[in-house]
């Protein structure tokens, strides 16, 4: 029996943009995972959290995991304006989730 801490890391995408005086991110991904913070890297840190609640909740209720949490360019031919977000907006993270 495993007795040690397992954990699964994803790459994710995040978007923030400027929101008047504090900043919004999301997942596109992830289609729950929108949240914000007083500055942009509080933002993306308040959206890696969610990520791991998102996550651990699909977990949880056995529903499947997006396997590809980040879009290939390939992908993003088909997503629509509103579920992408330009470049110097997006950011790459890795999100340890404990499981």
């Amino acid at each position: 029996m495993f007795r040690g801490r397992r954990e699964i890391t994803f790459k994710i995408e995040i978007c923030v943009e400027d929101d008047q005086d504090r900043f919004h991110a999301y997942c596109p991904a992830l289609k729950g995972v929108h949240i914000d913070g007083n500055t942009k890297e509080e933002a993306i840190e308040n959206a890696k959290k969610a990520v791991v609640l998102y996550i651990k909740s699909l977990i949880k209720h056995g529903d499947p995991i997006p396997l590809e949490v980040v879009y290939s360019e390939s992908q993003r031919d088909s997503i629509t304006p509103a579920e992408s977000c330009p470049p110097q907006q997006r950011y790459t993270e890795n999100v340890l989730v404990p499981i």
